[in-house]
C-alpha cells in the first residue's frame, strides 16, 4: 500500500479543523488596497470575508449576513466610523456583534472615544499581522 505522508498530513488537518465554525469578518474601509491586504490575511486564516466601502454599504450588509465582527476604518465618506460604531451598537439587530476600529490615530481621545462607543478593541495602522489576528480573535 502506497503511504503520501503529505495526504496523511491533509486529512489530519483538515479532521483537526473540521469541527471549528468559520467566523465571518465584515471589513469596512474606503481604502481597496487597505481592505485587499486585510481580506487576503483573514481568508488565509480561515476566516470569511465581506468587505463595505463606508457605513451605509457595512449596515446593509449585516441586516443580509450574519457576520461575527466587524474591523471599521474611522475616517470613511459619509459617516465616520464613530457614527457608524454609535449607530451600529445601538440597533438590537447588532448590538452584540464586536466592532474593532482601526486608524493611523493614535490620539488618546480616539482611542477613549472608540470604547466609549462600544468598541471591543482598536488596532493603530499600521499594524502586524499577528495583532490583528488575536485582536478579532478575542473581540469574536
Amino acid at each position: 500500500m502506497f503511504f503520501n505522508p503529505m495526504v496523511h498530513l491533509l486529512l489530519i488537518v483538515c479532521l483537526c479543523h473540521s469541527g471549528e465554525k468559520v467566523k465571518k469578518v465584515l471589513i469596512v474601509d474606503d481604502d481597496r488596497e487597505m481592505t485587499g491586504v486585510l481580506r487576503e490575511i483573514l481568508q488565509e486564516n480561515n476566516y470569511k470575508v465581506c468587505v463595505a466601502a463606508n457605513g451605509l454599504e457595512a449596515i446593509d450588509i449585516s441586516n443580509k449576513e450574519k457576520v461575527d465582527v466587524i474591523l471599521l476604518d474611522i475616517r470613511m465618506p459619509f459617516f465616520s466610523g464613530f457614527w457608524f460604531c454609535d449607530a451600529f451598537k445601538k440597533r438590537p439587530q447588532t448590538v452584540d456583534i464586536p466592532v474593532v476600529i482601526m486608524s493611523a490615530s493614535s490620539n488618546e481621545e480616539d482611542v477613549q472615544k472608540a470604547y466609549k462607543l462600544g468598541a471591543a478593541g482598536y488596532l493603530k495602522k499600521p499594524f502586524q499581522m499577528d495583532e490583528l489576528l488575536s485582536t478579532i480573535e478575542k473581540a469574536a
